[in-house]
């Protein structure tokens, strides 16, 4: 994932336990992903080849799931994480799609301009980024970087930290890591960060902030507790 705060701790992360405990905190993680893929086939012209860029490539489910469905794509992941660049990396050598795959530990405005794709996908790392312009400018340099017409399928926990509902979700979800085998301690430590070493936005913020930033045909595709999936197109 492709963080842009220098708070943070995925410069350090421990990629392992991450990748087993992920699928696990999420309901329908894998699920997700699997949407995520048919939506992509289905809005792109030719999927014989396709140039897709992976915007928080860490950990590479979305594209060692692309890249083995599809023999002619070829991708570009970016992500300021190392440790899970690496996770990347070894799950690309296990699916046999090293020479279509590049890897590059960089943020997104780092990223080559003249560059341009035909679909992207940015999975559970929106909240990360710190502040309203921020995230702005993060979906700008996104929409910069796709052609016209192009499909962005995005996932990002969005929450109303203030809404009166937020203590039911919560413990629901937490209800649903603890019965999933995920300790109290690190629960604890998810909940915390919320809003502290994350920055959720609200559903409404998150379509508002799409289509300020050149998006448009935005439609919820998945929901899980706080964990919502979107498809859009570039304008």
């Amino acid at each position: 994932m492709d963080h842009n705060q220098p708070s943070m701790s995925w410069d350090t992360a421990d990629e392992n336990r991450y990748e087993q405990s992920i699928a696990l905190k999420i309901p329908g993680y894998s699920h997700m992903h699997d949407l995520m893929e048919r939506l992509l086939v289905a809005s792109i012209t030719d999927n014989n080849e396709a140039k897709i860029l992976i915007v928080g490539a860490g950990g590479g489910k979305e594209i060692a799931l692309l890249g083995s469905r599809h023999a002619g794509w070829t991708f570009t992941g970016v992500d300021s994480s190392q440790p899970m660049l690496q996770l990347a990396e070894r799950r690309v050598q296990e699916a046999g799609i090293e020479a279509r795959v590049q890897l590059k530990f960089m943020t997104l405005e780092a990223l080559p301009e003249d560059e341009v794709y035909d679909g992207a996908t940015s999975m559970l790392m929106l909240h990360f980024i710190q502040g309203i312009e921020s995230k702005r400018r993060f979906l700008s340099n996104l929409a910069a970087r796709l052609k016209s017409g192009a499909p962005l399928i995005i996932a990002a926990v969005n929450a109303d930290l203030h809404s009166p509902v937020y203590p039911t979700m919560m413990q629901a979800w937490q209800d649903h890591m603890l019965s999933n085998g995920i300790q109290l301690e690190e629960w604890e430590r998810f909940a915390a960060s919320l809003g502290r070493e994350s920055d959720p936005i609200s559903s409404e913020q998150m379509i508002g902030l799409m289509k300020e930033c050149g998006f448009s045909h935005i439609t919820p595709y998945f929901g899980a507790f706080w964990v919502e999936g979107y498809y859009a197109k570039r304008d």
